[in-house]
């Protein structure tokens, strides 16, 4: 436990300060008191409101948030955490403040199994010229893994993990390390393919930090780093992991097979109608993207795309490469979290060019109405289970014959999906390749 201790110390210090460089206040407390904080790292539990005996002290405290240092009598100080407006303690704990301390009480674990983890530090500054870092790990699902601390840009290909096998919760002495810049890579365990990248970090002299792995439900990495400093206000910070999750569907009918290009290097090469590409892990950054006839030196369409840490995408090429409307990008925020137990997540996408505007139905239930080319629609949560699909003329009787009803697309539990309404409409029901169809395309 020691050295996981001291591997999360090291990730906390080489995650810090991106914006929450500070340096902690050492002045010793009046006679017999001590400080004591509550943050919340319960993904999924609601809002909490904290007790100090009976008194209210924190009210209606969200997910990743942290209270400010409430200076109290040392001795013993009992802490209840309940759902706001409720008084039914989901946490109840006695801690034993010691004089001139910092005591630091996270929920962590799912709601249903939340827990109190309980953290005691000295007001110590750290030494001149370095910063001290704490951390926990509160990410309940994350797997075990490996941790790589280096120089930036070092490659860890055959480097020997700082840790391995890292498990779900323990926490960091107070670690201290000279300013300096880092990066944090951490793997599933065995692994050399990166989960999170923290990029490039300054390491601040002074800085007295918290740091925690969270999960991270919606992004390109299933951990981010949540970092609190001792700040009365403004003391929370979240460093998300450095990539995104890009997605590429050639939709254009008449495009030929195409090279997807960023900054002028080949993303992906030959690509034909209708194929979508696995999720491609890119740093996070603003491209030039083009498409390329493939074979050749033609562009057929270049557009800035700027990719933000931590974001899935799916970029549509849709439209026509000869004719109105013409080819253009479709560009889609994928949401990852999750649906609740015995429900997906479907969202329907219009990428055909000639087809008109359309409702759309779900097992004879109107879920979206007048969906005009190009859109892509919100994800809807639905029963896990078989659906056929029915597109009718925007606006027209749900008695009447549908214009395209697919065949049935079945869901399953906790999956996430795209229907992609693509071709040409004026090919419909013909064996055309580019004809008029729905294509399923699993998001996770």
């Amino acid at each position: 436990m020691k050295k996981i201790h001291q591997w999360l110390g090291i990730i906390a210090i080489a995650s810090t300060l991106v914006a929450c460089g500070g340096s902690s206040d050492s002045t010793p407390l009046p006679k017999d008191q001590a400080q004591v904080r509550v943050i919340h790292a319960s993904a999924d539990a609601p809002n909490v409101d904290v007790y100090a005996g009976a008194a209210k002290v924190l009210t209606d405290v969200p997910y990743k948030a942290a209270s400010g240092l409430l200076t109290v009598d040392a001795g013993d100080f009992p802490v209840k955490v309940t759902p706001t407006g409720s008084t039914t303690g989901v946490i109840s704990a006695t801690l034993k403040l010691a004089k001139d301390t910092v005591t630091t009480v996270i929920a962590v674990n799912n709601v249903a199994k939340i827990e109190p983890l309980v953290i005691t530090e000295s007001k110590m500054a750290p030494a001149d010229g370095k910063g001290r870092v704490r951390v926990v790990h509160a990410a309940p699902a994350a797997p075990a893994v490996d941790v790589y601390v280096t120089a930036p840009n070092a490659a860890i290909a055959s480097a020997t993990p700082t840790l391995s096998n890292v498990p779900f919760k323990g926490f960091s002495d107070g670690l201290e390390v000279a300013a300096g810049d880092y990066q944090v890579r951490v793997t599933v365990a065995g692994s050399k393919t990166v989960v999170y990248d923290s990029g490039k970090l300054a390491v601040p002299a002074g800085a007295d930090l918290l740091a925690m792995a969270i999960p991270q439900v919606n992004g390109s990495s299933p951990i981010s780093l949540l970092l609190i400093s001792r700040a009365a206000t403004g003391n929370v910070t979240e460093v998300a992991d450095s990539n995104a999750k890009l997605r590429v569907v050639h939709a254009s009918p008449d495009a030929p097979a195409v090279d997807v290009l960023a900054n002028g290097s080949a993303l992906l090469s030959n690509v034909p109608f209708f194929t979508a590409s696995n999720y491609l892990t890119v740093p996070a950054a603003k491209y030039t993207t083009a498409l390329q006839v493939s074979g050749t030196t033609t562009i057929a369409l270049t557009k800035d795309l700027t990719l933000d840490r931590a974001k899935n995408y799916t970029v549509f090429a849709v439209g026509y490469a000869a004719k109105t409307p013409a080819l253009q990008y479709l560009v889609g925020m994928d949401d990852a979290s999750l649906p609740p137990a015995g429900q997906s997540k479907v969202r329907v996408v219009h990428a055909s060019p000639d087809a008109p505007a359309v409702d759309v139905y779900a097992n004879d239930q109107l879920v979206m109405s007048n969906v005009a080319f190009p859109a892509i629609g919100d994800y809807l949560k639905v029963p896990a289970g078989p659906y056929v699909f029915k597109l009718r003329a925007a606006g027209a009787a749900a008695s009447s014959a549908p214009a395209f009803t697919s065949p049935t697309v079945t869901t399953a539990d906790g999956k996430i999906y795209t229907v992609v309404a693509r071709g040409e409409f004026a090919q419909a029901g013909t064996s055309n390749a580019t004809a008029f169809t729905l294509t399923v395309l699993a998001d996770n």
